[in-house]
């Protein structure tokens, strides 16, 4: 059984959605420093600047911890990854993101604000990535067939 062109298309699509997370999220980000500072002052655009960090060292661990789980899942013959790491890679997501916010409770908290809507845009950008990938499914679906969406 050999994948035809469409299935390969898709793959290839699908393929680059967590790039596009990532540049979504450093847009959001951007956006989000910019309007912290400009409109609520230079401690919450401080504060949007860190979130932003931390939420997108959060969406790399993430990734990394789940690829690890698909590695575990897919590795028969090969050494797969420890259970161990699999566990202190989400434990260790928690705990970083949980300490650099008490960290911005305890000692800033007029950073709080700003830290806490930043560290939420990664969620932010997979959700228009959904939002995205149902736009382009639903034109391909009403594309005529025998053409191609440019």
């Amino acid at each position: 059984m050999t994948p035809n062109s469409d299935s390969l298309k898709a793959e290839a699509f699908l393929s680059g959605a967590f790039g596009r997370i990532q540049r979504i999220t450093f847009l959001l980000a951007l956006m989000t420093v910019i309007f912290g500072f400009l409109l609520f002052g230079w401690r919450s655009g401080l504060g949007s600047v860190i979130g932003s960090i931390v939420g997108f060292l959060n969406l790399l661990w993430l990734h990394h911890g789940a690829a690890m789980i698909i590695e575990r899942v897919l590795a028969a013959a090969n050494k797969p990854p420890a259970k161990s790491r699999l566990v202190l890679s989400f434990i260790g997501r928690y705990v970083f993101v949980m300490a650099m916010a008490y960290v911005i409770l305890k000692s800033f908290p007029s950073m709080l604000w700003g830290f806490t809507v930043a560290l939420f845009l990664p969620i932010l950008a997979a959700m228009c990535e959904g939002v995205y990938e149902a736009f382009v499914n639903i034109r391909v679906d009403e594309t005529p067939k025998g053409t191609s969406v440019q």
